[in-house]
């Protein structure tokens, strides 16, 4: 019972049954004798009316004679279907009946207290009669009609008001059932939507809604769909992520139980050059170790940053002359590409020195002997765009959506040796949108370089409201 769809049912029989039982009762009681009688009393007293008519009649015949035929045609159109049968009756000033409504049980005269409430017909100021509507009870089984009782069959009445009755209940009922469809329908996406959480919780993150119903339903099913898939695809990384640090961290621990193993056996002598070894394997662990921990913390933007306004090609100067020994020793070329006047951006300079640091250090590991990497700057409007291109192995372009990933390598040839865990673009685009900024790649494909552009809100966009530990 405490369904939606139930609850919208029952509100709209409530309102349908209100609704009738209002119109009902409301007209029971404004359709009664009384309200009727005065009704058309009413009626007879306005200009033109039945009463001025009756005053004309006299006024030019001097008396009453005459007035059966013009009353006649004003009770042919008065029909009463209420219980009780309403006759129209003109008096003369004593009270005595000068024309009553054809039919049995018609009054001879009029109480006193009956003229009081009647309609007085007055000529030159004078009292020549009274008009009134009279009723009285009908005969069980039968309809009166003022102006042909006898043409009205017997039972009409009762007939008439339980064909009536039939109706409004019909109509309810089709409409309680109509409300009712309407209700599931309407509760339909929420009940679906349910389903959907109930799914959610038992881990099928694989479940979507149909998206149906009103704009608002729509609305909801779609930002379900979308966090579901949002849910599914951080459930499919984080499966992914978690086998690649078991995968990065066994490979080390191995080489150090082995090496260690064979120490404790007597298989290696216990020298400085095994244990230079193992220290390597320890430096490795600790490097991963401490990657996945900055990125954990510039995800969740819980890195500390001390940010200070920072010459970006200045920066990019010391980042060139430090990369241009390794470069040289595979005869790389690595050209620059900066501005004349100084650019500014408030940033921590050590966390973008070390993002700036992977990117290069990437195009140097997918640039052939005898290539080239172009180390730009460019400032537009409100960032300043800095550019590591290579003239490299490129990207494919199915590999591109994936190449900020954690432990993603484009070339699945390669293995930690040779081409690194996989956290090094991953590291570099947290560091640049911890600093509010934005990283992409583009490539025309394999063989074809590729171009990382680094974009940092310039310093003077961010002193409108940049935090208070920004140093100017």
């Amino acid at each position: 019972m405490n369904r939606l769809w139930v609850r919208l049912s029952l509100a709209f029989a409530a309102i349908i049954v209100i609704t009738f039982g209002t119109i009902s009762f409301t007209a029971r009681r404004f359709f009664n004798d009384n309200n009727l009688r005065s009704l058309a009393l009413f009626y007879f007293e306005r200009p033109a009316g039945l009463a001025n008519q009756l005053e004309e009649h006299y006024a030019n015949h001097g008396s009453w004679q005459g007035v059966s035929t013009l009353l006649e045609g004003a009770d042919s159109a008065l029909f009463f279907t209420t219980g009780r049968r309403k006759i129209l009756i003109l008096t003369d000033p004593e009270g005595q009946v000068l024309y009553a409504t054809a039919g049995t049980g018609r009054p001879d005269h009029l109480e006193p207290y009956q003229l009081q409430q009647s309609l007085p017909i007055r000529v030159e100021g004078q009292t020549v009669g009274f008009l009134d509507l009279v009723h009285q009870e009908r005969p069980p089984g039968r309809l009166f009609s003022l102006s042909a009782p006898d043409d009205i069959p017997a039972g009409f009445a009762d007939r008439t008001s339980e064909f009536l009755l039939q109706l409004l209940l019909l109509g309810a009922i089709l409409a309680i059932v109509f409300g009712m469809m309407v209700s599931r329908r309407l509760a339909a996406p929420l009940i679906h939507l349910v389903e959907g959480t109930q799914a959610i919780a038992r881990r099928d993150l694989s479940f979507r809604v149909a998206e149906k119903g009103s704009t608002e339903m729509r609305e909801v099913s779609n930002s379900f769909n979308r966090m579901a898939a949002a849910l599914e695809d951080a459930e499919t990384l984080r499966r992914n992520m978690l086998t690649d640090i078991a995968h990065e961290l066994r490979t080390p621990l191995t080489v150090l139980e082995g090496n260690l193993r064979a120490i404790l056996d007597d298989v290696y002598p216990l020298e400085k050059a095994e244990i230079a070894r193992l220290y390597d394997q320890t430096r490795h662990l600790h490097r991963l170790v401490d990657d996945l921990r900055l990125l954990a913390q510039a995800e969740a933007r819980q890195l500390p940053l001390q940010r200070n306004s920072v010459d970006l090609s200045v920066l990019l100067e010391e980042m060139a002359e430090l990369f241009s020994p390794l470069a040289g020793e595979k005869s790389i070329s690595l050209q620059t590409g900066l501005p004349p006047s100084p650019v500014f951006a408030a940033v921590d300079r050590f966390r973008i020195a070390q993002a700036l640091q992977n990117l290069l250090a990437n195009a140097l590991q997918h640039t052939p002997t005898g290539g080239v990497i172009t180390l730009s700057l460019q400032p537009e409007e409100e960032t300043a765009a800095i550019t590591v291109a290579d003239s490299g192995e490129g990207i494919a372009a199915e590999d591109i959506p994936h190449v900020f990933d954690r432990f993603y390598r484009v070339d699945r040839n390669r293995t930690r040796d040779t081409g690194g865990v996989g956290l090094g673009l991953a590291i570099a685009q947290a560091l640049v949108e911890a600093h509010d900024g934005e990283i992409d790649v583009a490539s025309a494909g394999v063989g074809q370089g590729s171009t990382f552009t680094v974009r940092l809100p310039l310093a003077e966009h961010l002193q409108k409201n940049v935090p208070a530990d920004i140093d100017p």
